[in-house]
C-alpha cells in the first residue's frame, strides 16, 4: 500500500514541479517565511510585499554585549530574552537579472524591542537599512544581506555604525 502512495507522490510532484518552477519569474511578491536577524532580534524572518514597499519582521531572541551594550559588533554575546524587529522597506528596481537569479535592492527604517526574560531593561533601538536580495528565479528562495547602523535607547544609549543583517526566506 505504501508503494502504490510513494508512486502516486512522485507522478504527482513530477507532473506539479515544472509548472510551479515556470510560474516563479516574479521572486519580489507575496510573502516571504525563513531565518534572519533584524534590529535587536534573530529567529524568524518573514517579509510581505506591499507596493511600493515591504514589511518584513523578525521575531525570536534578542542579543547584548556581555556590557549590557545595544548595537554594534558585540551586540549578541548574550541571547537572554525575547524580541521583536519591525522595518518598513523601500524596494527598488533589480540591479542584475540573470535566468538564475535577480540582484535586488532596498532601503528602509526599522526598530526593535527586546526583554530580558529573566526581567530587566527592555532593550529598544532603531536602524537604517540598505540591503542587496539574491532573488531565486527557478526556485522560491532569497537570500539578504544588510548594511543596518543602529542606535540603542535602552539598555543604555549607543551607536553602531557597523552592523549586518541576513535572511534566508521561501516564498509562498
Amino acid at each position: 500500500m505504501w508503494k502504490s502512495a510513494l508512486i502516486v507522490a512522485v507522478l504527482a510532484g513530477s507532473v506539479l514541479a515544472p509548472s510551479r518552477a515556470n510560474a516563479w519569474t516574479q521572486p519580489r511578491e507575496g510573502f516571504g517565511l525563513g531565518i534572519g536577524s533584524g534590529t535587536g532580534a534573530t529567529g524568524v524572518s518573514a517579509k510581505w510585499m506591499m507596493a511600493p514597499g515591504a514589511l518584513q519582521f523578525v521575531l525570536g531572541f534578542w542579543g547584548h554585549g556581555d556590557d549590557g551594550s545595544g548595537p554594534g559588533p558585540r551586540q549578541y554575546t548574550h541571547l537572554d530574552g525575547i524580541a521583536l524587529s519591525v522595518d518598513y522597506l523601500f524596494e527598488m528596481p533589480s540591479l542584475a537579472r540573470t535566468q538564475f537569479f535577480n540582484l535586488d535592492w532596498s532601503f528602509g527604517l526599522g526598530g526593535g524591542v527586546g526583554v530580558a526574560t529573566g526581567g530587566g531593561t527592555p532593550g529598544v533601538a532603531a536602524a537604517g537599512i540598505a540591503g542587496l536580495e539574491f532573488n531565486f528565479t527557478k526556485i522560491p528562495l532569497d537570500l539578504t544581506v544588510e548594511y543596518r547602523p543602529a542606535i540603542g535607547f535602552l539598555p543604555g544609549f549607543g551607536i553602531g555604525l557597523i552592523g549586518f543583517t541576513a535572511h534566508l526566506r521561501v516564498w509562498f
